[in-house]
């Protein structure tokens, strides 16, 4: 189960662009979210719709490349390298991007995913 709030993920999705009008102006629908990690959100200005992902620890544990790749991110901050994975969507099939924690100075911020990028 995520431990993630609505209202935290809401926030954080202002920091990429909708994949079809390019606005940062997003919304979580409360009946879309599941026990399971699952949600969906939805861009205010066009209502296209994406995957919102939220149960990490079942993600790392089933994707073993990705802790290696977290832990080679360098924080846009202190430029120290390791990062937490906070929650992960998938903007559409050729973005995925992950929102991720600073371990030394826990600033937050995006990643883009070369992993998930479907083609």
């Amino acid at each position: 189960m995520s431990s993630i709030s609505i209202k935290d993920v809401e926030t954080r999705l202002g920091h990429v662009k909708c994949a079809t009008c390019k606005s940062n102006r997003f919304g979580i629908d409360n009946r879309t979210v599941k026990d399971d990690g699952e949600w969906k959100g939805i861009c205010r200005d066009c209502f296209y719709t994406f995957p919102i992902h939220t149960d990490m620890e079942f993600y790392l544990r089933t994707q073993p490349d990705v802790p290696y790749r977290l832990r080679e991110i360098a924080c846009q901050a202190c430029e120290k390298r390791g990062v937490s994975l906070d929650f992960r969507i998938n903007m559409s099939v050729r973005e995925s991007v992950y929102f991720v924690t600073c371990q030394s100075c826990h600033i937050q911020f995006t990643e883009q995913s070369s992993l998930e990028a479907f083609e």
